[in-house]
């Protein structure tokens, strides 16, 4: 019996998708590259499934165009990770790159005045002939991407990984302390009147790694305010 397959869809959002194409921009600027160039920039050493996932990912809403060996970062990708926030022509090229995947864009149509709720757009991807698990996948990256794209500051979890973080930060406030850091790595350490947050990082970082990591960081500390706001309201 054939394996069901859903219809296409991001499998990232587009914030995430902007974040993997930015050290593609650094190292090639408007040059054209095969996809094992580009999977390398992205930090892959090979074409094994999580760069094929991503690099279709970032295709999905128009961040990269061409095929083969003749593969660049599209204008509208430039324009996002060069031009300042809150700049007109960024979020011109926002909107355009979220509603590139066709998907999105009739996900759009369908919904023209407000986002629904999780649930709502899970059953409708369903109907859509989305298989469950599908269904959830793309139904966080639509949600996370129209709200990043709408202005909306906080990345969009689903209910599902909510109760899965808030149950992580519980069990970690009874972990044993770290064992210390192996060599080639630092630790940083933050004491907070509710407890020390570590962060163990590779010492030799580039400046494009440490831009990343930038960015997860941001992404971290608004998932865990989101929480403890949630949790003290």
């Amino acid at each position: 019996m054939a394996k069901t397959r859903s219809p296409n869809y991001p499998t990232l959002p587009l914030s995430e998708a902007v974040a993997a194409i930015r050290p593609v921009f650094k190292g090639e600027n408007r040059n054209k590259m095969s996809r094992i160039v580009l999977a390398k920039h992205m930090g892959y050493t090979s074409l094994n499934g999580r760069a094929l996932s991503k690099i279709g990912a970032i295709r999905a809403f128009g961040l990269i165009e061409g095929s083969g060996d003749q593969i660049r970062v599209s204008d509208d990708a430039i324009t996002i990770v060069t031009a300042p926030e809150g700049a007109p022509e960024k979020q011109a090229a926002l909107q355009r790159c979220a509603l590139h995947p066709s998907l999105f864009k009739d996900l759009r149509k369908a919904f023209p005045d407000d986002l629904p709720s999780h649930d709502n757009l899970r059953f409708n991807l369903i109907q859509r002939k989305f298989t469950e698990d599908a269904a959830e996948k793309a139904a966080k990256s639509f949600l996370s991407t129209m709200r990043i794209v709408s202005g909306d500051s906080e990345e969009y979890d689903s209910p599902e990984n909510e109760a899965e973080q808030e149950n992580m930060e519980h069990q970690q406030q009874f972990t044993k302390p770290p064992p210390p850091p192996k060599p080639g790595v630092q630790r940083a350490e933050f004491p907070l009147t509710e407890g020390t947050v570590r962060l163990d990082f590779p010492s030799a970082l580039s400046s494009e790694s440490f831009e990343d990591l930038e960015e997860w960081l941001n992404l971290i500390l608004r998932r865990v305010k989101r929480s403890v706001t949630k949790t003290n309201s």
